[in-house]
């Protein structure tokens, strides 16, 4: 049996990433990955038993990263409002700081195939969880995880890719975090 190198485990998942956006997920064979890569599609199989099981992976992966990304942004010693900002500016700003990686989990959000799985939920269930802290504490109002992701993160997502300046960006950045606190805090 081959030994695992981890940085060729990194360069398949940077080549997978590179291929996908370049030429969708059903353009991303194996064979092209490992090209892109620059390893043999025989390398591929020593990390991942297919090419679903390597989507897979990585799509949790990235996922996963996101999120752990926003709880680092988190004290439990802020209050609400301070919550749902740093969640918003902290969202939009890990979609400008790993646009690849972003834009990556979001193609393969939207393939049934792979969105099976990994769900949403799952991923970010600790940011559900600091969530559902505030609304035990009665700063934020009980809506449900999936209204909750909807409203902080879809909008954040729309004004990602809307922005075409630095700081027509954060005006609205402002404007969508005031929003969001006024939706979602009980005052």
């Amino acid at each position: 049996m081959r030994t695992r190198d981890p940085e060729k485990q990194k360069k398949i998942k940077e080549a997978t990433v590179r291929l996908i956006l370049r030429e969708g997920i059903n353009g991303a064979s194996v064979a092209k990955i490992a090209r892109e890569a620059e390893v043999s599609p025989a390398t591929i199989y020593v990390y991942y038993d297919s090419k679903e099981s390597m989507l897979s992976e990585i799509f949790q992966e990235y996922s996963d990263q996101s999120y752990r990304y926003l709880l680092r942004r988190v004290d439990p010693s802020m209050d609400g409002a301070a919550v749902i900002e740093s969640l918003v500016r902290g969202y939009y700003d890990y979609t400008l700081e790993h646009q690849e990686v972003y834009s990556f989990v979001e193609q393969c959000s939207r393939c049934p195939g792979l969105a099976e799985y990994v769900s949403e939920p799952d991923c970010c269930c600790g940011v559900f969880d600091v969530l559902h802290a505030y609304q035990k504490r009665g700063e934020l109002k009980a809506y449900s995880d999936l209204g909750l992701a909807a409203v902080l993160f879809a909008p954040v997502q729309f004004l990602a890719r809307s922005s075409d300046c630095v700081q027509s960006a954060q005006m609205q950045l402002d404007e969508l975090v005031a929003m969001l606190q006024d939706l979602l805090l009980i005052r």
